[in-house]
């Protein structure tokens, strides 16, 4: 029998029980595959009768069409605490909302809320009457409802809770409502509803559940009581219906369940609620609001509004804070990324295969010139410099960069000399260049670096001294990939150019690394030194000293779905800044750092100018902990000369004093957080907390 199956399976229950709250939230967003669509009121009627504010809405989604909402209030209500209300299966919209009598003396949960002094806003699930009752035979509807969203790999509680994060952005944006002060309630089916719906938004809001506790081996093998519209699928793997709950910690909770109830186990739902109640403990939020009450598959509207009462008696949560770095991957990306994933580990090439070529064949885009996948962007340099061959000599790179350009010399042999930089562009000054070349004679190699994103025009005139020398030209563009000076990508300048795919950068693969050659045999090179120096493809013989810096296939199926959406991406990037240009207008002791003429950043980095009288680590702290805003990291705070490993002789410089534009830069700039997530709100909140600490 089929059934022993079954039980076998759900009697295994979660593998990742206790899993963190944020786990939890990402699978069930990812299971539950919504399809995010605003909804827009195409039509209202409002009338008022009984002491009540009534709006007929209209909602028009571009994924469902239009549905049927109600949106109630007290008749002289101010902006104040709104609910979304949420019912059963069998709930009608005019029962919910008083307009019929209702079917059950408390299925009016809605009008009771709202003359408790809540808005309230329900709608139409839609799983009722939109199928040919002929040929629904008798069957009910939201079960095949639910098993053709199955079919696409979607579920009708993925439907149903997309609706509501739309409805609750509606709810919020009415002029009668307070948005800091909303919450979600839900009975039976429109609990499952509710509480996916609080696992998939930005804040914790209050939820009130009724009619809908206990454990999935319960509801769906014992009692066969779980309503198909109720349940993700494939969520027992990972959660069961307690943990679910447990993860809206610190959220103020209330469940309702009744002793009464035929479609719930009494002693599974007690158990299940005390399974809540410690994961709240042990999260350090306040204890949930369970109540256990002598009724069935019902709702206890005083306990409900009470409970909404103390929940929203404030804001339901202060704003969280701004990051200075934020990775998003949305769901179809996550999936892409799995399905990449998948496929290679059933073909079983993990390295070097197809997902690595495609990779190289993606950032040919943005480079403008072919290019070889390496581990590490720090892996693109060393073989940069290893082809070369540098060991035994110089090479020059700026005094202001990441440890690992001068690090990735060292490794490959070299001797390190720094050059200071120039202010506009923040790129090698020429100047401090001529100086250094005519100092160090042997130099093999100079390594220029786009700092924050910007390719700087002076680029050219490092170009042309090397040129003249003889002497090969690396161009360090682990912050630069999509940047560009006039039509030259970063990259395609010099001899060759090493990108990074590290998670803080605009293009990521996790780990990963280019390294882009302009030379007929430069990448033949790079191939063979990435792949422990093997003399060709396959060979077991070697003739350099190679590593292993070779990209994983995993790796590249993360980075391969990230290039897909660059051009996305990027254009947000730059977007964001411009509107950080003109939030920064006019505010006192900052500058934002002005991208030169010709050059086309993709802002890696927003850079601001403090002025000189500003204690930067006093700034940073205060934004932190007085705003919640937290800065990104400084490019760089400190010069390579000053690291411990570079106290050495440095060239006969005097360290204190040299290099003057380098260390006042170093000083003295601040990063602002920027990533395509960023939302405007946000940019205004950092600008805000910028001017009143300046002021």
């Amino acid at each position: 029998m089929q059934t022993s199956h079954l039980r076998r399976l759900l009697t295994a229950g979660p593998t990742l029980r206790h899993a963190r709250p944020g786990r939890v939230r990402s699978t069930v967003e990812r299971l539950a595959r919504i399809e995010r669509a605003p909804l827009h009121v195409t039509a209202a009627t409002v009338s008022v009768r009984e002491g009540l504010r009534r709006e007929q809405l209209t909602l028009e989604s571009p994924v469902r069409g239009g549905f049927r909402a109600t949106l109630l209030s007290p008749e002289d209500a101010g902006p104040g605490p709104a609910i979304l209300v949420l019912g059963g299966k069998n709930a009608r919209l005019d029962h919910l909302t008083g307009e019929s009598a209702p079917d059950h003396p408390d299925r009016n949960v809605a009008e009771h809320l709202a003359r408790a002094g809540f808005t309230t806003l329900a709608f139409a699930y839609g799983i009722g009457g939109g199928l040919d009752t002929e040929r629904l035979t008798g069957r009910d509807e939201g079960a095949l409802l639910a098993h053709a969203f199955a079919l696409t790999g979607r579920s009708l509680l993925g439907a149903l809770t997309g609706d509501a994060l739309g409805a609750l952005d509606v709810l919020r944006a009415h002029p009668l409502v307070d948005p800091d002060r909303t919450g979600l309630f839900g009975h039976s089916l429109g609990a499952a509803v509710a509480l996916h719906t609080a696992l998939l938004t930005e804040h914790p809001l209050p939820v009130c559940a009724a009619g809908h506790l206990g454990t999935y081996q319960m509801l769906y093998a014992r009692l066969l009581t779980g309503c198909e519209g109720a349940a993700l699928p494939g969520v027992l793997e990972y959660a069961d219906l307690p943990d679910l709950y447990a993860a809206l910690a610190p959220a103020p909770l209330q469940l309702q369940y009744g002793t009464a109830d035929p479609y719930l186990d009494a002693a599974d739902a007690r158990a299940a609620a005390e399974t809540v109640r410690r994961a709240y403990t042990r999260a350090g939020a306040q204890e949930p609001d369970i109540l256990e009450l002598p009724m069935g598959h019902g709702t206890h509207g005083a306990h409900a509004a009470d409970f909404f009462t103390r929940a929203l008696a404030a804001p339901t949560a202060p704003p969280a804070p701004v990051p200075a770095q934020r990775i998003r991957f949305g769901v179809a990306d996550r999936r892409a990324v799995l399905d990449r994933v998948d496929a290679a580990l059933a073909s079983g090439v993990l390295t070097q295969g197809p997902l690595v070529t495609r990779f190289e064949e993606l950032t040919r885009t943005w480079t403008g010139t072919p290019g070889a996948a390496v581990a590490s962007g720090s892996a693109a340099l060393e073989i940069a410099l290893r082809v070369l061959g540098v060991a035994g000599r110089t090479v020059l790179v700026p005094v202001n960069t990441f440890f690992a350009t001068a690090a990735a010399a060292v490794r490959a042999g070299a001797r390190v000399r720094f050059v200071d930089v120039e202010l506009d562009g923040l790129g090698m000054d020429p100047d401090a260049l001529r100086t250094a070349l005519g100092r160090y004679p042997d130099t093999a190699a100079v390594v220029p670096v786009h700092i924050g994103g910007i390719v700087s025009p002076a680029l050219d005139g490092v170009l042309e001294q090397c040129d003249e020398r003889g002497i090969p030209v690396v161009e360090d563009a682990a912050h630069a990939f999509g940047s560009a000076l006039g039509a030259r990508p970063a990259g395609s300048l010099g001899r060759f150019g090493a990108f990074s795919f590290f998670p803080t950068k605009v293009a990521v693969s996790g780990e990963g690394g280019l390294l882009t050659g302009s030379g007929p045999d430069d990448l033949e090179h790079v191939r063979r030194w990435r792949d422990h120096g093997k003399s060709a493809v396959g060979s077991t013989l070697h003739d350099r000293p190679g590593g292993n810096w070779r990209l994983s296939e995993l790796h590249a199926a993360v980075g391969t779905v990230d290039l897909e959406r660059f051009a996305d991406t990027l254009a947000a990037r730059r977007a964001l800044a411009a509107h950080y240009d003109v939030l920064l207008d006019g505010t006192a002791l900052l500058r934002a750092h002005t991208v030169p003429d010709g050059t086309r950043s993709n802002y890696y980095k927003y850079l601001v100018c403090l002025d000189e009288s500003v204690d930067r680590d006093l700034l940073k702290r205060r934004l932190r902990e007085r705003h919640g805003v937290h800065l990104a990291g400084e490019v760089y705070d400190r010069l390579l000369c000053d690291h411990p490993y570079f106290t050495q002789d440095t060239g006969g410089a005097d360290r204190t004093g040299a290099y003057p534009r380098g260390r006042w830069f170093a000083r003295h700039h601040i990063a602002l957080p920027l990533y395509p997530s960023l939302t405007h709100g946000e940019q205004v909140r950092v600008v805000s907390a910028l001017r009143g600490e300046l002021t």
